[in-house]
């Protein structure tokens, strides 16, 4: 799958750059992003994400490829209640599990017909990750340590799909922007821990073992962005 994405990719930018016309341009914007762990919802994190994208051009197509690489924040948080000696509630906090990924995504988009320059459309893309870091060794002296996610046990690369609605609005012939809406679900694990034994439970003050956990990521991303288009004229000799 990894080696299947970055040799798509490459032919992609690759064969835009040789002759075609293209556009190419930034987009970024707020990521609401969320986990299931062990198959149980997070709360969400709020964070942000970047890139840079490359798209095929073809006059009047409602057709195009594109690709992208850019950076992702994905992750989740939870409320914790703490107790005193008397098991009385004595403070909350929130705790948040940040994931801090590098992504090459590559796939296509549709637009729908239009009679003017303002195009509506929606795309489909395949999406690599890498995790460049994370804020879990924060909670590595902790007395409940193992109820956290530790950084040993973090899968660097991921995979998923990535969907998308969008709006498309020239300003010029070559400058124009765009608005769009994506959900990406990861089909890997962001974190993948085998069953812990001997671990210190805080509340019943007893060794017990810990089962395995796993965490899957899940992000609604709102996005703006510029397109540029670089347009190729050919030119015949008389």
């Amino acid at each position: 799958m990894n080696r299947i994405l970055l040799i798509t990719i490459g032919l992609l930018v690759g064969s835009a750059l040789q002759s075609q016309s293209f556009f190419w341009g930034p987009k970024g914007g707020l990521t609401v992003a969320t986990q299931t762990w062990n198959n149980v919802d997070r709360s969400i994190l709020v964070g942000y994400h970047g890139a840079l994208f490359i798209e095929s051009f073809d006059e009047g197509a409602l057709g195009s490829f594109f690709g992208q690489v850019g950076y992702h924040t994905r992750g989740s948080s939870q409320q914790v209640t703490f107790y005193n000696a008397g098991g009385i509630p004595s403070n909350r906090s929130r705790q948040v599990f940040q994931f801090n990924n590098a992504a090459i995504l590559v796939g296509a988009k549709k637009r729908f017909e239009s009679t003017g320059n303002k195009k509506p459309y929606y795309s489909f893309a395949m999406r690599l990750e890498y995790t460049l870091n994370t804020n879990l060794s924060q909670y590595e002296n902790s007395l409940s340590v193992g109820y956290y996610p530790l950084d040993p046990f973090v899968n660097k690369f991921n995979y998923g799909v990535t969907v998308g609605l969008g709006y498309e609005f020239p300003f010029t012939e070559l400058i124009g922007g765009f608005v769009e809406v994506n959900l990406s679900p990861d089909l890997s694990k962001q974190y993948e821990q085998p069953a812990i034994p001997n671990v210190f439970d805080p509340i019943t003050r007893q060794p017990r073992t810990l089962p395995q956990q796993t965490i899957r990521n899940i992000s609604l991303e709102m996005t703006v962005g510029f397109r540029f288009l670089r347009k190729v004229i050919y030119l015949e000799d008389y």
